[in-house]
C-alpha cells in the first residue's frame, strides 16, 4: 500500500515496509502465530485442492486442452500467497506451497506425488515475486507473486508432459496465459481475502 513519505500502515507499521522497531518486513524469524497459520492455511488449500480444484481442474482441461489449467491453477497458488500476504516474511509463501502440496496429496490428489515438485517450483516463483515488492501487500505483490508462480508451473508442464514438442509460439502464448489466469484469478483472490481478514481482525 502506498502511503505518504513517513507515514505509518495500519498497526503502527511505517510505510517504508519496517516494523516499529525498525525490523524490515520479509525477516525470517517465525512466531507459533505465524506457524498455525502457516499450517491451517496449507492444510485448508491442500483439502479443497484436492477435492475440488482437482476434479474442476480435469473438467476444464478437457474442454479447453492444456489452456485449461489457466483457469485451474489460480485456486492452487493463491494460497502461498494468502499466507505470505498475511504474515509477510521470507520463504512463507515457498513453505506455504510445499507444505500445502503434501496435504494435497494426503488428501487423495488426482495427480498423485508429482504434485510435490509442481509446488515446489511455484513456491520459489511465489517468493520471487514477493521478494521484488519487498513483502508488500498490495495488488500488485500478490499479483506478481502469482504470476511467477504460474510461470512456473507452466515451464514444468511443458517439460513434464511433452510440450516442448509444441511450436515455440503455442509454447510462448501457453506460458503467457498461466501467467495472466495467476495473476489476475489468484493474485485477486489472495488480496481481497488477506485484506477481509485483516479488516475482520482489526476493525
Amino acid at each position: 500500500m502506498t502511503t505518504p513519505s513517513g507515514s505509518t500502515e495500519p498497526g503502527g507499521t511505517p510505510a517504508n515496509g519496517t516494523s516499529p522497531g525498525g525490523t524490515r518486513r520479509g525477516g525470517r524469524g517465525y512466531a507459533t502465530k505465524d506457524i498455525l497459520t502457516i499450517a491451517v492455511i496449507a492444510a485448508v488449500g491442500g483439502v479443497v485442492g484436492a477435492l475440488a480444484v482437482g476434479p474442476w481442474a480435469k473438467f476444464i482441461e478437457g474442454v479447453l486442452g492444456p489452456f485449461g489449467a489457466a483457469l485451474n491453477n489460480p485456486f492452487h497458488v493463491f494460497w502461498p500467497t494468502l499466507a505470505a500476504l498475511i504474515i509477510r516474511k521470507r520463504g512463507v509463501a515457498f513453505l506455504t506451497s510445499v507444505l500445502y502440496g503434501v496435504i494435497e496429496v494426503l488428501a487423495g490428489s488426482l495427480d498423485g506425488s508429482i504434485v510435490l515438485v509442481f509446488v515446489a517450483v511455484q513456491g520459489i516463483g511465489a517468493e520471487i515475486g514477493l521478494a521484488l515488492w519487498h513483502y508488500g501487500k498490495s495488488l500488485a505483490a500478490a499479483a506478481t507473486s502469482c504470476g511467477l508462480a504460474g510461470v512456473g508451473c507452466a515451464a514444468l508442464i511443458l517439460w513434464v508432459y511433452g510440450g516442448t514438442s509444441f511450436d515455440p509460439g503455442v509454447q510462448v502464448l501457453f506460458v503467457l496465459a498461466m501467467a495472466a489466469g495467476d495473476a489476475i484469478i489468484g493474485g485477486l483472490l489472495a488480496w481481497s481475502i488477506s485484506r477481509s481478514l485483516a479488516k475482520a481482525i482489526n476493525p
